[in-house]
């Protein structure tokens, strides 16, 4: 017996027929586009796994969908698993559904996974399938899995960023084959918005300058830029600079302490952080403010399309020599991971053992032949399916939970499937990105700058030296920098969150190292149900 409950429809709707339910929008391999009603038509004949497994691997964009066939049960969600889907068993039934907090009530799941909750201390959200609730989990990105008799009888996933093939093509070549494949990219973006208004959240950085300039490129009329943050942060002047080259509408939302105050009182906000961390992952608070200005003060149309310029810097080489060493050896992987993705909040070194055995499973469930692989390439992997869409990917759900659609393009699968095969001396500082961004794109609109936000040789070195010095120098030293270079107002985020749970009566590790940990910390006691005030 299989039950499924299909709730959530903001920004994208589920679309059904007697045995499909799917949600996105995407393209094919021969660039036809789907999307609401035609989504079903791409699925239409599929009635094995075999096809099933075909179509998916086709897909460029972004879905989840679950198929009938039988006594089987079809389910895959793309890379980056912006429409999450949950599933429990219960006796001989199976459930599936959009809306983990469905599953909990209706089962009375509420007990705390121990080693999930350990992992999401350290890092800000759980390992794999799992999520903090015991025996309810999730769909992963690019995976597929196939229930029969309720039972799970295959699983896998179908793309993959670790890879043992390079492009040697020389340098030149190179760069017009990224030329190509950027032009491809938006050519397949634009299609996909219907001349819908474009909003794009404008930082002062390379990613969602190149998108601006993009739809600038084809012309298109319908631009609304936003920035926000405190006043005199170093984001304002390129990102106004670079609406006003391209005479598109800027806005700027000031992150005062008038607009934080009382949100974490608000139950609108209480909805926000099931809705978008799904008891997998900390809150993204980022531009939670920000797109709840501009919706509620109506300063964007009802159908807008968010554009954010999530993890081009990432696609680009931002990590390397930040975080990825020059050498690594596979055997060091998951010591890699576990030293730099799990740093936050203090956890034991028998925890710290349990999830660096956790670690080394996906590894394997990732990629079986992952040793054969380039070992940076299987580092990234990692990264894109765990961090990037449990944490950067999922902030997207705030547009979705106010009713907008949201567009990826550095996650379309031909930028993806090239930027993986770049050698890594054309990664590394990101030369082969910033090159093509600064000196072919940017320099056409005239929005290189004399200051800009990416970090020199240098900057990456005493980055490291600072995170060490962190480890050591008294606490207020510490919340001295932190202040400092805190253009979010995090600090009075973040301190709502501490007297909440201080009115809860809630003891909680306050010798914080960055902000995030005090988000960690009052979202693992928002899911435990003792944030009653």
């Amino acid at each position: 017996m299989v039950e499924v409950f299909l709730k959530k429809n903001e920004g994208y709707k589920w679309f059904s027929n007697e045995t499909i339910s799917i949600k996105g929008s995407f393209f094919d391999n021969e660039n036809n586009y789907y999307e609401k009603e035609n989504l079903i038509s791409f699925f239409t004949n599929v009635d094995n796994e075999n096809k099933f497994l075909k179509r998916i691997k086709e897909i460029n964009g972004i879905f989840s969908v679950i198929i009938k066939l039988k006594n089987k049960i079809l389910i895959a969600s793309d890379a980056t698993r912006i429409f999450p889907l949950f599933y429990t068993f219960k006796h001989t039934y199976l459930y599936i559904s959009d809306d983990i907090t469905l599953l909990k009530e209706k089962f009375n799941i509420t007990e705390i996974d121990e080693n999930s909750s350990n992992e999401f201390l350290a890092s800000g959200y759980t390992l794999g399938n799992k999520t903090l609730l015991k025996n309810i989990f999730c769909l992963q990105s690019n995976e597929f899995i196939i229930f029969e008799n309720n039972l799970i009888i295959k699983k896998g996933f179908f793309f993959s960023y670790s890879t043992n093939e390079i492009n040697d093509s020389e340098y030149s070549e190179l760069r017009k084959q990224g030329i190509e494949a950027f032009e491809n990219v938006f050519n397949r973006l634009i299609k996909s918005l219907n001349n819908k208004t474009v909003v794009i959240p404008l930082s002062g950085g390379y990613d969602s300058r190149l998108i601006a300039l993009m739809l600038k490129k084809h012309n298109y009329k319908n631009v609304i830029c936003y920035t926000y943050g405190k006043k005199n942060n170093i984001e304002l002047k390129n990102s106004k600079n670079v609406a006003d080259a391209l005479g598109y509408k800027w806005i700027y939302i000031e992150y005062t302490n008038d607009l934080i105050e009382d949100y974490i009182k608000s139950e609108k906000f209480k909805k926000f952080v099931h809705y978008t961390c799904n008891y997998i992952s900390m809150p993204s608070l980022q531009d939670y403010f920000a797109i709840k200005h501009l919706s509620e003060n109506n300063l964007i149309p009802s159908e807008s399309v968010f554009i954010p310029g999530h993890v081009g810097d990432n696609l680009g080489g931002s990590q390397f020599l930040k975080v990825i060493p020059k050498n690594l050896k596979t055997s060091k992987i998951a010591n890699l991971i576990l030293k730099e993705k799990f740093k936050y909040n203090k956890i034991s070194n028998k925890s710290k053992k349990v999830i660096k055995n956790t670690v080394k499973q996906l590894l394997l469930d990732f990629d079986k032949n992952y040793e054969s692989k380039i070992s940076y390439s299987v580092f990234e992997n990692f990264d894109f399916k765990e961090r990037i869409t449990k944490i950067l990917f999922k902030a997207s759900k705030g547009y979705t939970f106010y009713g907008y659609e949201h567009r990826f393009p550095y996650w379309d699968k031909e930028l993806l499937s090239f930027f993986k095969n770049v050698p890594l001396k054309h990664k590394k500082m990101k030369l082969l990105y910033d090159d093509i961004l600064k000196n072919y794109y940017f320099e056409q609109y005239n929005l290189k700058f004399d200051k800009e936000l990416q970090p020199t040789l240098f900057q990456l070195y005493f980055q490291k030296i600072k995170q060490l010095i962190k480890l050591i120098v008294p606490k207020f030293i510490v919340n001295h920098f932190l202040i400092k270079n805190d253009w979010l107002n995090s600090q009075a985020i973040t301190g709502e969150m501490v007297n909440s749970l201080k009115n809860n009566n809630i003891q909680f590790y306050s010798n914080i190292k960055v902000f995030n940990e005090i988000n960690i910390q009052w979202y693992l006691y928002f899911c435990k149900d003792l944030i009653k005030k």
